[in-house]
């Protein structure tokens, strides 16, 4: 018989949260119980459309004994508030990404989940694409030889529809522009990928928006292996998502050409990131050789395997992939750029980690 489905709250159904609970409706192993929000409207049409109730407050949420886990699609901001009580409500969570806005509250979702013996994971979901999977065989079996760079690049122009109504547009709820929102997302994979970063020392500026916010950012990374890495993130220029990593026995180059401007009316929002895999292409040249050869990739599903993952570590008491200290690592990165950017120095990841404010 098929288990039970764990009853789920979704806490923020802004855009990203209701294209999770598409992502929800085709995971067997959860059901939507409940959301909450800050806008009431919104609350009221992810309630109709995904057919669960709908709560004024995350304490009425937590309230409810149907509710298990919750699913945090809310302003970095707010994630350790609402992550700690839940964990002090005994009910487990997926946080969006970045798992916090700094490195003490990220510390405090992590032992307040320990402490209350729920599980805790990020979405940190773009490790899960099938290029970055066979990136990843490829170097586990040393195929690329010594890895001496990667390029990765994660931008769009989605920047120039913020108004100040919206979180992002302000410094103090998204400090680091598109390099916390975007860029975290290279700082988790690159990580997966050639292990942590040793320093990092980055320019940030503000070219293009009248935002609060920086538009465009680049960091350039030093890994404790030795490997040099270029990672950039804008909110102004066409869709663009890259990465390319270069070794002594060959060069890779994986591009992600995800619907953005043209995505069919249909299209329900986060359906193309769930089947990102469609829209990838993993290139490789190996040493000898002039011409680039593709390599296939197997289709998956990175959303609904990021919900599977989280329901069998809920079911089994296993660690999630991404987990507390994967967060952790990733936004270090993104501080520690910021921190760059603004002193003109380079800084060391592991003087940010320790750090406790």
């Amino acid at each position: 018989m098929d288990e039970k489905p764990i009853g789920l709250a979704v806490i923020g159904t802004g855009r990203w949260g209701t294209g999770m609970g598409y992502a929800l409706q085709r995971c067997k192993e959860f059901q939507i119980v409940t959301c909450c929000t800050r806008t009431k409207a919104k609350g009221d049409r992810f309630a109709q459309e995904f057919r669960c109730d709908h709560d004024a407050t995350i304490h009425d949420v937590l309230k409810n004994d149907a509710v298990e886990a919750v699913l945090l699609t809310t302003p970095n901001t707010v994630h350790a508030e609402h992550a700690v009580l839940a964990a002090e409500h005994g009910k487990h969570v997926l946080v969006e990404k970045p798992i916090s806005a700094s490195i003490s509250d990220a510390r405090r979702m992590i032992e307040a989940c320990k402490d209350g013996g729920v599980v805790l994971a990020v979405a940190h979901n773009q490790r899960r694409l099938a290029g970055y999977r066979r990136i990843k065989a490829l170097l586990n079996a040393g195929s690329m030889g010594k890895v001496v760079s990667v390029e990765s690049n994660f931008s769009h122009n989605a920047g120039f529809k913020l108004t100040p109504e919206f979180w992002r547009w302000h410094e103090n709820e998204c400090p680091g522009g598109p390099m916390m929102t975007m860029g975290v997302h290279a700082a988790d994979t690159i990580q997966y990928l050639l292990g942590p970063v040793e320093s990092v020392s980055a320019f940030f500026e503000r070219l293009c928006l009248k935002t609060e916010i920086i538009d465009t950012g680049v960091a350039i990374l030093q890994f404790k292996s030795g490997t040099l890495g270029y990672l950039a993130s804008n909110y102004v220029t066409p869709w663009n998502y890259f990465f390319n990593l270069y070794g002594t026995e060959g060069n890779l180059y994986f591009h992600l050409d995800l619907p953005f401007v043209n995505a069919p009316a249909t299209a329900k929002y986060g359906d193309n990131w769930n089947y990102a895999d469609r829209y990838s292409r993993l290139y490789i040249r190996k040493k000898g050789q002039d011409d680039k050869i593709e390599i296939p990739l197997e289709p998956g599903e990175i959303l609904k395997e990021e919900l599977e993952e989280f329901a069998d570590c809920i079911r089994t008491g296993s660690m999630s992939e991404t987990g507390g200290e994967e967060g952790l690592r990733a936004l270090a990165v993104i501080l520690g750029a910021i921190r760059s950017a603004e002193s003109g120095s380079i800084v060391k990841i592991d003087e940010i980690l320790a750090e406790e404010q």
